[in-house]
């Protein structure tokens, strides 16, 4: 089984390294979200819908925090090989999410400076923002019938609440936290993150030993 990982918000793709090397020997991918600093949210999903409708092989997907928005939209789409979700520290609705609007106030206020200490791009990140203001995916985790599973850091309590209502509202969902975890747990917990993941993974392969076995 393939993972293929989806950064946050003014992360890269390297931000999932420390994750895959604690995976390894597990095949994985760590895909950049935006091709260039201009790039639009739906230019985005779409151009990685493409790139996923491509895929061979099995594969989960793995997000975190936008990563997870933007996991939890694509498997709505047409990938014929997608066997289930990851989501960590993943909001589905930000319609009336009254902290994402006073983040989006903040990061107005904040210099860009602050921004490029951390690599990022102050105005793509405010088109982001604006972009998903009107975000409402609760159909679609409603709807989604394979395997999933919503992670969240202990400490990362913005998200605890929608990571746990979006384990419920996922018909095949599972909600696990991360002890001492914050929100970027690819960076601050990528050893216990990774263990959560390959447990997640060791389950499809239990299921596939189990339907080979029935069916012999």
């Amino acid at each position: 089984m393939k993972l293929v990982f989806l950064h946050g918000l003014g992360q890269d793709a390297h931000s999932w390294q420390s994750v895959q090397d604690a995976l390894s020997p597990l095949p994985s991918d760590s895909f950049a979200i935006f091709s260039h600093p201009s790039e639009s949210y739906q230019e985005a999903k779409e151009r990685l819908t493409e790139c996923l409708q491509q895929e061979s092989e099995p594969f989960i997907l793995v997000g975190l925090s936008l990563g997870g928005v933007l996991a939890l939209e694509l498997s709505s789409q047409d990938l014929p090989h997608l066997k289930g979700l990851v989501l960590s520290g993943t909001q589905y609705k930000l319609k009336t999410n009254l902290l994402y609007r006073l983040q989006i106030l903040l990061f107005h206020l904040l210099p860009k400076q602050v921004f490029e200490k951390q690599g990022a791009n102050k105005q793509h990140m405010l088109q982001i923002l604006t972009e998903l203001k009107s975000l409402n995916l609760t159909d679609t985790a409603k709807t989604y019938q394979l395997p999933s599973l919503v992670i969240c850091g202990s400490k990362d309590w913005a998200n605890q609440a929608s990571s746990k209502k979006l384990a419920k509202l996922l018909p095949k969902g599972n909600y696990q936290e991360i002890a001492d975890g914050g929100h970027l747990l690819n960076t601050q917990k990528p050893n216990e993150l990774a263990q959560v993941i390959k447990e997640f993974v060791g389950e499809f392969k239990n299921e596939e030993a189990s339907l080979k076995n029935s069916s012999s």
